[in-house]
C-alpha cells in the first residue's frame, strides 16, 4: 500500500520508508508495515518486528483507508511545522500559532489597555520566541490545543488569541481571549469564543470549562455572562480587593 497526502508518504512498505527518510520525505507508516517481499505472518512476526524500527515516527496509521482528511491535514501541518487550521467562523480563522506571528504579538501588546488585565509578553524577544518554540512542540504536540491565534478571513491580519488553556491543579481547561483595541467592540471575541466552547466538546470532549477575569473588566465580565459562563468565587490574588479575580464555569454537556 502507497499513497501520497500533499507532501506527505503514506505506506506500509518499510523499505519505501527508509527511503523517504534518507531522500527527507515525511512520511507515515501505515499498519501492518511490511517488507515488500516477506508481509509479517505469525510465524516470523517476532523477528520482523525487531528488524523494523518504528520508534522514529510520531505517527503511526491503522487502516489508513478509512482515515478522514482533516486528521491527514493536522499529521501534515506537525511533520512539516506548519500551524494547524482549528476552526473557522464568519469573520475569523483560528490557528495553532507560528514563530511568525511573534512580532505580529508585540505589535498587539505594544498597546498599554491590552496588558491591563492579562500577563504581557517577554521584554526580550528572544525569550518569547524560545517559548513559542517550546509551546508549539509540547502543549500542541502533546494535548492538541492550546491558545490560538485569530485571524481576519478576508485580510489575513492578526487580530488576537483565544483558546485553552490547562492549569497543573485543574482537570478543566480554562478559556482564555484577547482582541487588539482597534477591533474590539465588534463581537469578534463571541464570535471566536461561542465557536471554541463547541470545538471543545464536539472534538476535544470536554465537559465543562472555566474562566477566570478581574470583576472592574466589565467587557469581560459581560462577555463570559453572554457565552452562558456562570460565577463561581471570587479569589484575592492579592490583599486589595480590585485585584480579586471571579472564576466563572460552564456545563458543556
Amino acid at each position: 500500500m502507497e499513497k501520497r497526502y500533499k507532501e506527505i508518504l503514506l505506506t506500509n512498505e518499510y523499505g519505501k520508508l527508509l527511503e523517504a527518510k534518507k531522500k527527507g520525505i515525511p512520511a507515515v507508516p501505515c499498519l501492518p508495515v511490511i517488507y515488500a517481499e516477506n508481509p509479517i505472518t505469525a510465524g516470523n512476526e517476532k523477528i520482523m518486528e525487531k528488524e523494523m524500527d518504528l520508534s522514529g515516527y510520531p505517527y503511526v496509521l491503522e487502516q489508513a483507508e478509512e482515515v478522514e482528511e482533516a486528521y491527514l491535514e493536522k499529521i501534515r501541518c506537525r511533520l512539516l511545522g506548519l500551524p494547524c487550521e482549528i476552526l473557522q467562523t464568519k469573520r475569523c480563522i483560528v490557528r495553532e500559532i507560528c514563530l511568525d506571528d511573534v512580532d505580529k504579538l508585540y505589535e498587539i501588546y505594544a498597546d498599554p489597555s491590552i496588558t491591563l488585565y492579562m500577563e504581557g509578553l517577554y521584554a526580550k524577544k528572544e525569550e518569547e520566541i524560545a517559548y513559542t518554540r517550546d509551546y508549539i512542540r509540547y502543549q500542541y504536540g502533546i494535548y492538541d490545543f492550546g491558545m490560538w491565534i485569530i485571524e481576519d478571513r478576508q485580510s489575513g491580519e492578526v487580530i488576537g488569541r483565544a483558546g485553552l488553556d490547562l492549569r497543573p491543579d485543574r482537570e478543566d481547561a480554562e478559556l482564555g481571549y484577547m482582541i487588539r483595541k482597534n477591533r474590539q467592540g465588534q463581537g469578534l471575541a463571541y464570535e471566536v469564543c461561542t465557536a471554541i466552547l463547541v470545538y471543545a466538546k464536539e472534538e476535544l470532549g470536554f465537559e465543562k470549562l472555566f474562566a477566570r477575569t478581574r470583576k472592574e473588566n466589565l467587557a469581560s465580565v459581560m462577555l463570559l455572562k453572554k457565552l452562558g459562563f456562570h460565577p463561581v468565587c471570587a479569589q484575592s490574588e492579592t490583599k486589595e480587593a480590585d485585584n480579586a479575580q471571579i472564576e466563572y464555569y460552564i456545563a458543556l454537556s
